[in-house]
């Protein structure tokens, strides 16, 4: 039974973003489901793009540094940063001029690069999916578990993806850049841009679902992925080789 109820082929909506924005590199919903917000790379700022008019507005900036992906939690936006000191940033009433922020530095190295983030709202708590390994010539790639309550991050992985169970290559690489719970599976699907593009399925016991590559030219660079609550997919792409960066939506499958 398949996991993946999406026709990737044919979204149901496309939106080219200006070129200030082509390295858009995670998104969350808002609630209501009419608005995204979104950040890039360069800055720990957040955007928010208007579904119905396509606009875009800039809100405060926190600081400088790669923004890899974030979660909206009512008025409350958690950020991931990557770099030699990877961080949450935390930043309550994110939409307001005046939006106060702290900073939660995160106990991993710089080469295990975290890059996907999503809020796990039935334990309460944040996913980070890391990109890269955390030993040399790895297949595993470790999400880890950052308690809301406690605001710490559990030192040992709280699931692996191991690309040996869906690539036969062991030549062939699977990189997580993004990350999300389905609202009605509440499955984990995973997005990965470096080495094979593809989304990954692992059910919340762990266990493997389901992998689909990717077509290389309708996704040049998917780093974002992200539900409405309605169950409709998301994924964003950067911009690359001349092609602007792009939101996509996809329309959940009626016999799903």
């Amino acid at each position: 039974m398949t996991s993946f109820h999406y026709d990737l082929n044919h979204p149901d909506n496309s939106y080219s973003l200006p070129d200030p924005y082509k390295e858009i590199s995670g998104l969350s919903p808002l609630e209501g489901n009419n608005c995204l917000a979104f950040v890039q790379d360069e800055a720990v700022q957040i955007h928010l793009f208007d579904l119905a008019s396509a606009t875009i507005t800039e809100l405060a900036k926190h600081g400088d540094g790669d923004s890899e992906d974030l979660a909206v939690i009512g008025t409350t936006a958690y950020v991931l940063k990557s770099g030699k000191q990877p961080a949450i940033y935390q930043v309550c009433d994110f939409q307001s001029d005046h939006a106060l922020f702290k900073q939660f530095d995160l106990a991993l190295e710089k080469e295990q690069d975290p890059e996907g983030l999503c809020h796990d709202a039935s334990r309460n708590r944040l996913l980070i999916a890391c990109k890269g390994p955390s030993t040399r010539n790895d297949s595993t790639r470790g999400i880890y578990a950052f308690n809301l309550q406690t605001m710490e991050m559990d030192p040992a992985p709280a699931y692996i993806i191991d690309s040996r169970d869906f690539l036969d290559d062991p030549e062939e690489t699977f990189n997580p850049s993004g990350i999300a719970i389905h609202p009605r599976s509440n499955d984990l699907y995973v997005i990965g841009s470096k080495g094979e593009k593809m989304i990954v399925c692992y059910g919340m016991d762990g266990c493997f679902k389901e992998a689909l590559r990717l077509d290389k030219d309708q996704f040049m660079q998917p780093e974002g992925i992200t539900f409405l609550s309605t169950g409709e997919l998301v994924i964003s792409s950067e911009g690359k080789k001349g092609k602007k960066a792009e939101i996509l939506t996809f329309a959940l499958s009626q016999q799903s």
